[in-house]
């Protein structure tokens, strides 16, 4: 009697004290896509409640942690954010989320003609990756696990999976930028200005001459129009 009697108090007093520890976890997994099934590769995962960040993998994928009624927030760039609360109390609550493709206009941001829709969008993924972003790397090993966004990387090394992770983001986000700035300005719609070519004959033109990112930031607009033609011409005569 006086064991039982031990061990309830000690726990009362445990879970006066730890409170945190007192409150059972639950690991929500599942998968981001959109309506058309396209998997949404590090979309944003935030536990609303805890204020902890996680991010889907390239498969869409993501993993966070959550105590039960939590809020979870999914987020990604051009598409309308979802969320859901966890109504499980332990284990594994599985919840897939397809999200709705958004207007690509930013609130609160003036339309105008010194604004490309490039800039626009460039803006809004700043702002939806910023708190992962302005994240330094760690050192090659050492140091402690950054707690000031409340992203859930650990452990402690560069090489670990956490750190791996927001390392290829980084690095992905950086070449998604540059893809983007391209796309906008190298389209096909001036291509097809220029050369006049058309479905098959102006996509196989788009695809062999993809400039680089160098290349688009040097040229300006009537340049790059001659740089087109004389790719054109060139092309032509294979």
């Amino acid at each position: 009697m006086k064991v039982l009697l031990r061990t309830l108090v000690l726990g009362c007093i445990a879970g006066l004290l730890f409170p945190s520890l007192a409150k059972a976890q639950v690991i929500v997994t599942g998968q981001i896509a959109d309506s058309n099934k396209l998997v949404l590769p590090f979309a944003t995962v935030t536990n609303i409640t805890t204020g902890k960040h996680a991010l889907s993998d390239q498969g869409g994928f993501y993993r966070i942690e959550a105590s039960r009624n939590d809020k979870i927030a999914f987020s990604f760039v051009g598409y309308l954010s979802d969320t859901v609360r966890v109504t499980q109390a332990t284990g594994t609550q599985t919840i897939n989320v397809k999200l709705v493709v958004a207007s690509r206009f930013l609130k609160g941001v003036e339309i105008s003609s010194q604004y490309t829709p490039y800039q626009i969008d460039s803006v809004e993924r700043r702002r939806e990756y910023g708190y992962l972003l302005d994240q330094p790397n760690k050192p090659l090993a050492g140091g402690s696990t950054p707690q000031g966004a409340g992203i859930v990387f650990s452990p402690i090394t560069r090489f670990s999976k956490g750190e791996r992770q927001k390392r290829q983001f980084k690095k992905n986000y950086e070449e998604m930028e540059r893809e983007k700035y391209i796309d906008s300005r190298f389209t096909p719609v001036l291509v097809n200005q220029v050369t006049g070519l058309k479905g098959d004959s102006l996509q196989l033109f788009m695809r062999d001459n993809y400039p680089d990112y160098n290349t688009m930031r040097a040229l300006g607009h009537n340049d790059f129009l001659y740089w087109i033609t004389d790719r054109y011409k060139a092309w032509i005569k294979k």
